[in-house]
């Protein structure tokens, strides 16, 4: 009979030790989340006496405007600044390359680039892909081609540029890439 009993307490044990195993788990991972949650609201909340100085010296640039960024705005900037870390030292030189460029041009130049990439961010994926498609081609162009390219877009004026801009959306992929040879050729043949 004592063993009929202990082998009928053994489910109930285990079920009993599981609870709390369960129970365990999801304390565990509570406090885990609460810490890791913390440390991002502390990470968010920085104030500038609050960084260390290598986070000092990486944003002295914004010292006297860093406690009236927002929270969300401090976290990015202290993320981006870890991601720029740990990137190779060629691409931390492109990073730094583009910014360079960026912090040159005009605020108006800087409006019109925000706004274009805001439009670009409504488009569908199928157009964002054409998009791409074509960056993509521009690029593989030889330097000399992009900047007869960029020379004779530059000479249109605003009502040329979107008479072609519809002509092109028109066009099949086929048609486009015959048109984009005949200027490029056009515009070697004009600079010989």
């Amino acid at each position: 009979m004592k063993l009929f009993i202990r082998d009928f307490m053994k489910p109930a044990l285990s079920n009993r030790v599981s609870k709390l195993s369960l129970r365990s788990m999801k304390l565990a991972i509570y406090l885990c989340l609460s810490v890791v949650l913390s440390a991002q609201v502390m990470a968010a909340n920085n104030e500038w006496a609050d960084l260390n100085s290598e986070q000092q010296a990486t944003f002295s640039g914004l010292a006297k405007y860093w406690n009236n960024l927002s929270p969300d705005d401090r976290a990015k900037m202290l993320r981006q600044a870890e991601k720029f870390k740990a990137m190779p030292p060629e691409q931390q030189a492109k990073v730094m390359e583009r910014f360079n460029r960026w912090q040159q041009l005009s605020p108006e130049r800087k409006a019109e680039l925000r706004a274009r990439h805001k439009a670009y961010q409504k488009l569908s994926p199928d157009e964002k892909a054409k998009i791409r498609k074509r960056v993509e081609w521009f690029n593989q162009q030889s330097d000399e081609d992009k900047k007869a390219m960029r020379e004779h877009w530059q000479s249109l004026s605003p009502d040329e540029r979107e008479k072609l801009r519809k002509r092109f959306k028109e066009m099949t992929p086929a048609q486009r890439k015959l048109a984009r040879d005949k200027i490029i050729r056009l515009r070697q043949l004009k600079n010989r």
